[in-house]
């Protein structure tokens, strides 16, 4: 199993969709396990601009993670397709041990 995990802003669009959105979207078409998308409160990344929410704030671009797991090898293949997207931001991947937790009502 892995962890794919990717780094984007909000303002980020594919499509006329948020990017984050339209990732969602196509995972839950390629049949993946499962997404979270997390909304950032700061951060910065490789143009070292700082992404912040705050009062004095005029324009948020606040950062945005994606969170993918999966057998390796479908991994592998959505990095793919993640790659012919047009945005700025950074994809990880990460070995992990899952364990799927399922209420027994």
């Amino acid at each position: 199993m892995k962890l794919l995990r990717v780094y984007l802003g909000e303002k980020d669009f594919e499509k006329g969709i948020p990017t984050a959105e339209y990732i969602m979207k196509l995972a839950y078409k390629e049949g993946m396990k499962g997404v979270t998308i997390l909304k950032g409160i700061m951060g910065f990344g490789k143009k070292r601009h700082i992404h912040r929410s705050d009062f004095f704030s005029i324009s948020e671009d606040l950062p945005v993670v994606i969170d993918i797991v999966d057998e390796a090898e479908k991994i592998n293949m959505f990095v793919e397709k993640l790659k012919e997207l047009n945005f700025d931001g950074l994809i990880v991947e990460f070995p992990v041990v899952a364990h799927y937790m399922e209420s027994k009502e």
